[in-house]
């Protein structure tokens, strides 16, 4: 029983030496050269062409490889009125030239943020493709109709999560949530309708600036930038590369 803990407790040591010892914890990335393209082709594409054609094969690559994760999902940061920062994942519902849309309660921490100060940063990430990107822009909500609709295209169950859920507040216990959830569900079954509450809708981020990340070997990796062409002083513009539209592209070092 002795040497039995023993063996235990250096299995122990060993694992949380490997798991303390983060700082050594290596990925290598195989070359790509998906951004030369835009570099080399005068004038780049727009943005959104780009954006779009990653999104799709990112989705290809996880529905091939049967990844866990989900296409669509995406880090947005955002901000109090004095800065300060909190992020989350959520799920991209909608896209368009014009923007990227999500539906969350107004209420919630993020919801109260966007309201003090309008500006959004969204990251999406591929590990399957060693890709990431983020875009920056101002925030505005979506019509109260395009969030019914949206609300409307829900499942049943998720439209009753989102009405019972007080987004972000306090609550005394899972129990709290579940009571709800039973009493609304009790009420559906009698042929009641769901109410999209009044506090949740529809967000779409308006993109002033896109990057696009391409991991590279030696961590020398492959950065690509669109802005405004309005946003750019002068100097910045000499090393600008014009894109479609009112887009210029930049390379950033890594």
């Amino acid at each position: 029983r002795a040497q039995y803990i023993l063996r235990i407790a250096r299995q122990f040591k060993m694992q949380s030496s490997a798991i303390s010892n983060i700082s050594d914890w290596r990925k290598p990335y195989a070359e790509r050269n998906q951004l030369e393209d835009l570099l080399h082709s005068i004038p780049a594409p727009a943005p959104y062409t780009v954006w779009l054609r990653w999104f799709e094969q990112g989705t290809a690559i996880i529905k091939e490889t049967n990844s866990p994760n989900e296409p669509n999902q995406m880090a947005l940061a955002t901000a109090t009125r004095d800065g300060c920062p909190s992020v989350r994942y959520v799920l991209l519902k909608g896209h368009d030239e014009r923007g990227f849309y999500f539906y969350t309660n107004y209420s919630s921490r993020k919801g109260k943020e966007l309201a003090e100060n309008p500006r959004a940063s969204l990251c999406q990430y591929w590990p399957e493709l060693n890709r990431s990107i983020r875009i920056e822009g101002r925030v505005e909500r979506t019509s109260a109709e395009n969030s019914e609709a949206y609300f409307r295209s829900r499942p049943l169950p998720s439209q009753i999560g989102a009405a019972v859920s007080p987004q972000s507040q306090v609550v005394p216990s899972r129990d709290f949530l579940e009571d709800r959830r039973r009493e609304l569900d009790a009420r559906v079954s009698q042929g009641e309708s769901v109410a999209r509450p009044e506090s949740w809708g529809g967000y779409c981020v308006l993109p002033t600036s896109y990057e696009f990340w391409q991991g590279q070997r030696d961590r020398l990796h492959d950065r690509v930038r669109f802005r405004r062409r309005q946003d750019l002083t002068e100097e910045e513009m000499r090393m600008a590369q014009p894109a479609e539209g009112d887009w210029v592209c930049e390379r950033l070092a890594p």
